[in-house]
């Protein structure tokens, strides 16, 4: 399928692109060939993908890393975010904001783990039979835990989610975010399509 969507949200934008090309339809795609750089396949499509996506946007420069794993254009303009799963991966740009994207298959197994993830809040109102909450919740954090804190972020400790009462196809969620000795209050958006669930923040916390 490749290029999937494209979401324009106020001060961001994110866009997605479905895998459905083989290793070697992108490497004809994009020149690249990461075979002697990655052993995992997956991880060679993945590389690729987010190059085709860059170049679908007319965005061609270098993506680098800082040590945390988190992804800069050299000139860090405009600030980046990118997510992987299954099939599919998500790109979030944002010229004057910090960001953090993630998207996630519905039906993984999120119960197994949530002990992980929850804060003492959230397991008071949480429905651990509720697939795409949970899932929710997940990317929810993941995105949150992208942004560039000075000190990584617990996902039950230091991140609770305010009561989510229903959940629609899109919305937006309130979250409280411990860092060192003060709080941040951050409004996350989020998107149902398909079996994927996507959220996405924008931050200028200092």
């Amino acid at each position: 399928m490749g290029f999937y969507k494209q979401i324009d949200d106020d001060q961001a934008q994110v866009a997605l692109w479905r895998i459905t090309e083989t290793e070697e339809e992108l490497k004809a795609l994009t020149g690249m060939d990461l075979t002697s750089k990655y052993a995992y396949p997956r991880r060679r499509l993945e590389v690729m993908v987010v190059r085709a996506l860059l170049n679908h946007l007319n965005r061609f420069e270098q993506i680098n890393y800082h040590p945390n794993g988190r992804p800069f254009f050299s000139n860090n303009d405009p600030h980046l975010s990118i997510s992987h799963t299954a099939k599919m991966v998500a790109i979030e740009f944002s010229s004057k904001h910090n960001i953090g994207v993630d998207v996630e298959r519905v039906n993984r197994d999120f119960a197994e783990v949530a002990y992980k993830y929850l804060s003492e809040d959230e397991f008071k109102w949480v429905d651990l039979t509720d697939q795409k909450l949970l899932a929710l919740i997940w990317c929810i954090k993941e995105s949150i835990y992208k942004l560039p804190w000075e000190k990584p972020k617990n996902f039950s400790a230091d991140i609770n989610i305010s009561k989510i009462d229903k959940l629609g196809t899109e919305g937006a969620v309130k979250v409280e975010v411990a860092d060192l000795e003060r709080q941040i209050d951050l409004t996350l958006k989020y998107q149902y399509f398909d079996e994927f669930c996507l959220s996405w923040v924008l931050s200028n916390h200092k």
